[in-house]
């Protein structure tokens, strides 16, 4: 049975865990510079394997990517994929003169293409690949928490890029209990994202289930990525 969580409630459990989650990022800033100088005298590298996503770390950051498509700034490959009880699909071309690529949902399938020198063509063309943005919630509920590790540098897709892993299942007591109230006892949120300095996430990989108080279930699989060509 499939589990259809009505998305403006979803948003507000979101929004709750978030701020949650805000309450304890200050927490840790309190602390920080206790852990710095332990890291200082055990000569451990910030940049690490396993450091927990902070230190001033971009993270994870899709207003980047829907930046890169409304102004792209070099040729790129783009796509966006959802597999869901609503699945949506994009692929787009992009270079700073044109956008050509296609969008499908379960209600419409078409082609998209846009000339940067048109305005009307342009803006048509970039709001059709804006799927991302139905993302952020999952986004939102792990990032700058500690569900997400850097895990280090790495190259993917033409870019240098940091590699994050996304686990709930790592969550302290408290943010666990949040993941809890949005996702349901027994749901979780798990990938690996790797993200540009500025946070462009140039390939993000992640799964999130969502359980429901009566047993039903709702699994949602994620697919970013951006290929510089």
């Amino acid at each position: 049975m499939i589990f259809s969580m009505d998305g403006n409630a979803f948003l507000k459990r979101v929004v709750l865990a978030a701020a949650g989650l805000a309450l304890l990022a200050v927490s840790a800033c309190k602390s920080g510079p206790a852990s710095k100088n332990t890291d200082a005298k055990s000569g451990a590298q910030p940049n690490s394997a396993a450091t927990a996503q902070g230190g001033g770390d971009a993270g994870i950051n899709l207003n980047c990517v829907m930046d890169h498509i409304q102004n792209p700034p070099e040729a790129f490959h783009y796509s966006y994929n959802k597999e869901s009880s609503n699945p949506v699909h994009e692929e787009a071309d992009i270079t700073p003169q044109t956008i050509d690529g296609s969008f499908k949902n379960n209600s419409a399938s078409s082609p998209v293409h846009g000339v940067h020198s048109d305005a009307a063509s342009w803006q048509g063309a970039w709001s059709s690949l804006m799927g991302i943005s139905g993302m952020s919630s999952a986004i939102a509920l792990v990032r700058n928490s500690s569900a997400t590790v850097r895990e280090g540098p790495e190259k993917m897709n033409g870019y240098d890029a940091i590699k994050y892993s996304i686990d709930t299942a790592r969550g302290t007591d408290t943010e666990k209990s949040l993941y809890q109230s949005v996702l349901g006892t027994g749901g979780f949120q798990k990938g690996t994202a790797w993200v540009t300095a500025q946070g462009c996430p140039v390939k993000l990989v992640m799964d999130s289930e969502l359980h429901g108080k009566d047993g039903s279930v709702e699994k949602i699989h994620y697919e970013v990525a951006m290929v510089r060509k």
